[in-house]
């Protein structure tokens, strides 16, 4: 993704000052990746990371300014889903997928000593668990909705904190994590409980254990963040033969958007449109489709989420000296009017 890009999906961010964590990269732990994208009221979350690195112990993920948080559903309500993944250790480090609901936990499902440990005593406005099943077994993972306070409520109104059992104990130590779990992935979809922004950055923070010792590595930790913008697509078309040659541009966040898919849709008088086929924008956003019939166009959009390298430089004041690694920017969805050929 270009420089402007970059800058025009950050610019709401103001300087703040984040927890105190001793930073310091390490070459173990640099995989960790935010993705977010927005469908009506439904939210994607995909964190990821690698399984040849150091084990997840702690992921905060900070929700964007300007996001109203619904978090009053009733003990037991489902609000989405799951799809994960970890190498289970014990199991001779086989990939185990992980799927289930994430529901809201009913009262006392969470031990206090666990909660009060992951929250460091903050109260949580909601506490979730994601019901993972996976061989016949579920996990139950706490998930904790706390809202932000002080220099922290610059990055937005709330977080989601996740803390994972270490893997690599030895048998029969009650922290290790069941079949030795390794997060690789989870995919999360949640409902009516974030609210889109037009334009704007998710930052998560990722710390590793210390192999083996079951105590948190704080000078590994590595922030990750993940814009989030609308995108448009336009179109024009003028005559050519029988046909026409259609050309428009697409934009996310108001800058032009390389790389993305653009559908050529038309039609001769009343027709229904059909698809006639697909281009990709260049390095500018810009596209062009020769159609050999039609008389009526539309493109329609699918572009996927990106790397976005400007945004670590752009958060640099704002991470505190956390390092920042595998920015993205959000994937989405567009149709333009749909227009007559001149």
């Amino acid at each position: 993704m270009r420089k402007r890009i970059g800058i025009a999906l950050a610019a709401a961010l103001v300087a703040v000052a984040l927890p105190a964590l001793v930073a310091a990269k390490t070459a173990a732990y640099t995989a960790p990746t935010l993705k977010v994208s927005y469908a009506g009221s439904s939210t994607s979350i995909t964190a990821s990371a690698s399984s040849s690195e150091d084990a997840t112990a702690v992921a905060t993920i900070f929700v964007p300014s300007g996001t109203t948080l619904t978090t009053n559903q009733a003990p037991g309500t489902q609000i989405g889903s799951v799809n994960a993944q970890v190498v289970a250790l014990d199991l001779g480090g086989a990939l185990l997928p992980l799927t289930g609901p994430i529901v809201v936990a009913p009262p006392g499902a969470v031990p206090a000593a666990s909660q009060a440990a992951c929250t460091q005593g903050q109260t949580p406005s909601a506490t979730w668990l994601l019901q993972l099943s996976a061989a016949g077994q579920t996990i139950n993972l706490p998930a904790y909705v706390l809202p932000t306070t002080g220099a922290q409520a610059a990055l937005g109104p709330a977080k989601l904190q996740f803390c994972l059992a270490a893997p690599d104990l030895p048998a029969g130590d009650p922290r290790k994590a069941t079949f030795g779990a390794k997060f690789v992935s989870a995919a999360l979809t949640v409902n009516g409980v974030f609210s889109p922004v037009t334009q704007g950055v998710w930052v998560a923070f990722w710390t590793p254990w210390q192999p083996g010792t079951g105590v948190p590595n704080a000078a590994g930790t590595v922030a990750s963040p993940a814009a989030v913008a609308q995108g448009a697509v336009t179109v024009r078309a003028r005559k050519l033969a029988a046909g026409a040659v259609v050309s428009g541009t697409v934009t996310q966040g108001g800058q032009p958007r390389p790389g993305a898919t653009v559908q050529i849709w038309g039609a001769k008088g009343k027709a229904a449109l059909r698809r006639l086929g697909t281009t990709k924008t260049t390095a500018k956003g810009t596209y062009a489709f020769r159609a050999r019939v039609g008389e009526r166009f539309q493109a329609r959009v699918v572009a996927g989420s990106i790397a976005a390298a400007p945004l670590c430089q752009l958060l640099t004041p704002q991470l505190g000296g956390v390092p920042c690694v595998n920015p993205t920017a959000n994937g989405f969805t567009a149709r333009s009017a749909v227009v007559r050929r001149q």
